[in-house]
């Protein structure tokens, strides 16, 4: 009875090994060197010559407020947006970007190699 119970898995083609191990590759290797960006990042601080601390223009309210007199709430959130998008490819936060990019495609080659062959 036990044996009825089990149910056969089909072998897996040459397409779905191959996918797999791909998409260890990448996961092996985005993790690997998000974890190098980070540990070689260095801190995030804005400073000058003088060793004070530096604002952006992008962060004061006047501008803030100019800018939504001019353009509305939309161009606020959008510099916003952008502002944000920007920061991702610098430091600290480009090794997590990384990690959060090779995590991704690798689950979307672990879901191309579970798609069943198209034969017959």
């Amino acid at each position: 009875m036990s044996d009825e119970l089990k149910q056969e898995k089909p072998e897996r083609t040459p397409y779905q090994n191959l996918m797999r191990k791909i998409a260890i590759g990448i996961m092996v290797g985005g993790l690997s060197v998000s974890a190098v960006v980070f540990v070689t990042a260095p801190p995030e601080v804005e400073e000058d010559y003088l060793g004070v601390y530096v604002t952006s223009i992008h962060n004061s309210k006047r501008y803030l407020l100019e800018l939504e007199r001019i353009g509305g709430k939309a161009a606020v959130v959008a510099v916003e947006l952008s502002d944000w998008f920007k920061g991702l490819w610098h430091g600290r936060r480009l090794a997590g970007t990384l990690a959060v990019l090779s995590v991704g495609a690798s689950l979307l080659c672990f879901l191309a190699a579970r798609i069943p062959p198209l034969d017959d």
